[in-house]
């Protein structure tokens, strides 16, 4: 057989068998829910920061969920404490928040070694969502929302022209009174949709700053899957997938105290914002 049909054969089955294995490798087959490797050896906010984070499951926020789960928020909100005035900057700025005044904003680290995979509009105009997947653990995808990255971050493909950054260094920034979320996705593949929360894939000396905070155990922020099958929220099915509140929230929220969510003890008094700063859309 002359060369060149050889290589008519050889280089499509080896495109191919490349393009299975890479797949396979990246879609998360095999990972077991139970034994979740431990790859977010940083964290990625400034806790001291924090006030409170809403637990996985919850009905924070909207429905964000997959893996054969409905009507759930399968993501923690990351919130700093707001002061009167944000609040009703926020209120009376169509719901976006106050932005980022390169004074008091909240750092965002990487949360491991990794590649910035993309970076992605929000639906919300708030900064971005920046895509993160793990050297060492690369069937997972790590999403950080409402981040305003530093100059100079691209995304890609895993190591084809993707930013490539270190646990700890930094990627952007959230306003001083504008919360984050972060999901943990297991698999990088576009049809992947199955979620864990972050503090299940986190290295213990990450979170024994947590643990510092008030959280004895990583199940505080969590609600179980039976839990939440037992006791269904109700989501409307308009585009804001919006969940229905129940009257036992709405009553707790009057107390000041919302059960979807875990507050943090110890947290750092919020900075006043400057009120006299024109509004934005942003």
């Amino acid at each position: 057989m002359k060369l060149w049909k050889k290589l008519a054969i050889i280089v499509p089955a080896v495109i191919v068998v490349g393009a299975v294995a890479y797949v396979l490798t990246h879609s998360g087959i095999g990972i077991d829910k139970n034994n979740l490797p431990k790859f977010v050896t940083a964290n990625f906010i400034d806790l001291d920061k924090i006030f409170s984070i809403s637990k996985f499951r919850s009905g924070t926020g909207h429905d964000f969920s997959g893996g054969g789960e409905t009507c759930r928020s399968m993501k923690h909100y990351i919130v700093p404490q707001a002061d009167s005035a944000a609040r009703e900057y926020e209120k009376s700025n169509d719901g976006i928040p106050y932005p980022p005044d390169g004074k008091t904003d909240i750092p965002i680290y990487a949360p491991f070694d990794g590649t910035i995979t993309q970076i992605g509009e929000e639906r919300h105009p708030v900064g971005k969502q920046i895509f993160l997947v793990p050297d060492h653990a690369n069937s997972f995808t790590v999403r950080l929302f409402h981040v305003y990255p530093v100059e100079g971050m691209t995304a890609g493909f895993i190591g084809l022209g993707g930013s490539h950054v270190t646990a700890g260094q930094k990627i952007g920034v959230i306003a001083a009174h504008s919360d984050t979320d972060v999901s943990v996705q297991i698999g990088t593949m576009p049809w992947n949709d199955t979620f864990v929360s972050v503090f299940d894939v986190m290295d213990d000396s990450v979170f024994a700053a947590y643990q510092k905070r008030g959280v004895a155990d990583r199940s505080d922020l969590v609600i179980t899957k039976d839990y939440r099958d037992a006791n269904p929220l109700k989501c409307v099915s308009d585009k804001t997938e919006a969940f229905v509140e129940d009257a036992a929230a709405n009553e707790s929220n009057r107390e000041g105290f919302d059960p979807n969510y875990f507050y943090l003890t110890g947290y750092v008094p919020p900075v006043q914002i400057d009120t006299n700063v024109p509004k934005t859309n942003q």
